[in-house]
């Protein structure tokens, strides 16, 4: 909206030029989600988008705010990463609780096996991970992100998960599965597990409410089960 307001002339001219913006809508959506790093998904249907701009004044839309924009990133990529091993502290401490929804509850969800959940933390290091056979593919990408002390921060993993056009909202709950430790950061097999669930859901399956065992990364499954 700040964008199309931006665009419009201050005098002569606004009816003409605001038909034109409408028309470049789609140019207009491609060029905003490389400048803000937005995901595709995350933009409404052009063509209708169209149709309901047709009937609104641009130049009442609301103009960005630069700095609000600035803080608020700076607060999604630092100030909650640090209250991520705050939260997981007080999650350890309460009662265990039954998890429900999706693959826990008997319905199918694609590759998450009904019931697997139950059995989360009885898996040993030994047992075969899922994901490992894909591993080396995803390594190539995360070494490519330039990892600091073994680990991507928010904003390499981000940039890096709207390049799949996946809805925020679904890379969001990818990332809070694929975050295991709750650091606010991804190690190789945090990201690995990531890149798997992306696949997944690009395959058109459903995620878990909660990561099956067969999912936990080996090096987090003893940390995990003395956790429980």
């Amino acid at each position: 909206m700040s964008y199309l307001k931006k665009e419009m002339p201050s005098v002569f001219g606004k009816e003409n030029k605001k038909k034109q913006l409408i028309s470049k809508l789609g140019h207009i959506f491609a060029k905003i989600q490389l400048e803000h790093h937005i995901s595709p998904g995350d933009f409404p249907d052009c063509t209708k988008m169209q149709e309901q701009l047709m009937v609104h004044d641009f130049t009442k839309f609301p103009s960005l705010k630069p700095k609000m924009m600035e803080s608020l990133d700076d607060m999604m990529t630092y100030e909650i990463a640090k209250l991520m091993p705050l939260v997981r502290q007080e999650e350890l401490g309460m009662p265990e609780q039954m998890v429900h929804g999706g693959a826990f509850d008997g319905t199918s969800n694609g590759p998450f096996i009904e019931g697997i959940g139950d059995g989360v933390y009885e898996l040993t290091d030994e047992d075969e991970w899922v994901v490992t056979k894909d591993k080396p593919k995803y390594d190539e990408i995360f070494y490519n992100l330039s990892p600091t002390d073994g680990k991507i921060n928010g904003v390499k993993a981000k940039n890096w998960m709207i390049t799949t056009k996946l809805p925020n909202s679904v890379l969001g709950k990818i990332w809070k599965l694929s975050d295991v430790d709750k650091d606010g950061m991804l190690d190789d097999e945090e990201f690995a597990l990531a890149s798997h669930l992306i696949e997944v859901k690009l395959d058109g399956h459903g995620l878990p409410n909660e990561l099956p065992g067969y999912l936990v990364p080996p090096s987090k499954r003893r940390q995990v089960g003395s956790a429980e």
